[in-house]
């Protein structure tokens, strides 16, 4: 059940920008974040949101790493509104490439990385939280399609203590005036779904196809275990 990503999906609350603007994950990866995680687990993420709120609910041991304070203060006023109790959330508010090499080191049971999205943010932020996945954890990389993240999820490809567990949603889509580092690609996918993403992509490139991304604008996920 994900009765809090059907709640969200149906009212999604103004959680940046000024506070009119709401940037989540993908519904699905967000429903199987609600799925997934447990009271208790040691979880972080890079940026906040709707996840945090998912974080919150499930009594997870997290911290946000967001650079906007004004960020928190809606998060948790949210999370309020809904009944959700916060504490055991804790922000840390500053650039993530600052943040992370001064969190206190814990074993890591889950990894939210959907941060700044620029190259090379999305490999510093693996390089500092890798090390702190504990055995048989998961890293949930945001935006796989977007070259920044692929350079990463490229790289973990080749490494033996890494495996990709899912592509937990499906293909985005562009954003429009979102500087992503050159093209996209959909190598993350397996085979038999490339082919369909690819086309989808082009035709939400279109001037029209964008208007309707800014009324429903969906994002991808790519879940990692590491092996050891």
């Amino acid at each position: 059940m994900t009765r809090l990503t059907d709640d969200l999906r149906a009212s999604p609350p103004g959680l940046h920008g000024a506070g009119d603007e709401y940037w989540g994950l993908a519904w699905a990866a967000l429903g199987w974040l609600e799925e997934n995680v447990t009271e208790g687990m040691a979880t972080l993420e890079t940026g906040s949101g709707s996840s945090t709120l998912v974080f919150a609910s499930a009594r997870a041991e997290h911290e946000a790493v967001t650079p906007d304070s004004a960020e928190e203060a809606r998060v948790r006023r949210e999370c309020e509104r809904r009944g959700i109790d916060s504490s055991s959330v804790r922000f840390r508010i500053g650039p993530s490439h600052e943040v992370l090499p001064q969190l206190e080191a814990r074993p890591l049971d889950l990894v939210l990385l959907d941060g700044a999205h620029g190259f090379p943010y999305p490999v510093l932020d693996w390089w500092h939280v890798a090390p702190h996945v504990r055995v048989g954890g998961v890293v949930l990389l945001d935006d796989a399609y977007m070259p920044p993240v692929r350079v990463l999820v490229d790289a973990l490809r080749e490494q033996p203590g890494w495996e990709v567990a899912a592509a937990v949603s499906l293909p985005p889509f562009d954003w429009r005036g979102e500087p992503i580092g050159g093209r996209m690609s959909f190598r993350y996918l397996p085979p038999a779904r490339r082919v369909g993403a690819s086309l989808r992509h082009r035709a939400f490139s279109t001037a029209l196809g964008l208007r309707v991304v800014a009324l429903a604008r969906r994002r991808s996920a790519l879940r990692w275990r590491k092996r050891g």
